[in-house]
């Protein structure tokens, strides 16, 4: 089965990116440059008729800067494993409303309902609570600030492990006084 997500991939400094990627990869099994997901849709909806939706709901919605300074425990109990997420200090907000604007009409039925959403970069997954822990707090203690912005969001096709990209969407360019 088909599912259209919505992702914005970040733009970091060089060693920044470095960094995230080396421990995505070594502690999360994640390949590739990191990214905040804003939709997991797994709606009966043409992928173009998606794209126009996702358009629709992005008027007024300027490129976002932010600021990845925590690290966060969270459990899935339905494949349980624990998270290590990086939570913005800077910009959760702006990310927050674009998310919520972008679950109405149409996509709402996307909308988890049994968590609340929380932006966010995934950088390990572990059976272990204590492994979680003892890495978030770690990387609590250091000097953990890695700024980043996206000033457009991806829309990927996902069948099984394959992953298409459909469509880029530019967030709105700021005018002169915005």
């Amino acid at each position: 089965m088909e599912s259209l997500e919505v992702i914005a991939r970040p733009h970091f400094n060089k060693a920044d990116l470095a960094w995230l990627t080396d421990i995505r990869s070594r502690r999360a099994g994640s390949r590739g440059s990191p990214y905040f997901t804003l939709v997991f849709a797994n709606l009966s909806i043409a992928p173009a008729a998606f794209v126009k939706t996702i358009q629709a709901y992005t008027k007024g919605f300027h490129p976002i800067r932010f600021r990845l300074r925590s690290a966060l425990v969270v459990p899935e109990p339905a494949i349980g494993r624990f998270h290590v997420f990086l939570i913005p200090d800077e910009g959760f907000g702006a990310i927050l409303k674009l998310h919520d604007a972008l679950h109405m009409g149409k996509l709402r039925p996307a909308l988890r309902q049994d968590s609340p959403y929380l932006p966010h970069i995934t950088v390990a997954t572990t059976p272990d609570y204590t492994t979680a822990r003892e890495l978030a707090f770690a990387l609590n203690q250091g000097d953990l600030d890695i700024h980043g912005h996206f000033e457009a969001l991806e829309v990927e096709s996902r069948v099984g492990q394959d992953i298409r990209l459909v469509a880029e969407i530019p967030l709105s360019k700021a005018g002169w006084f915005g």
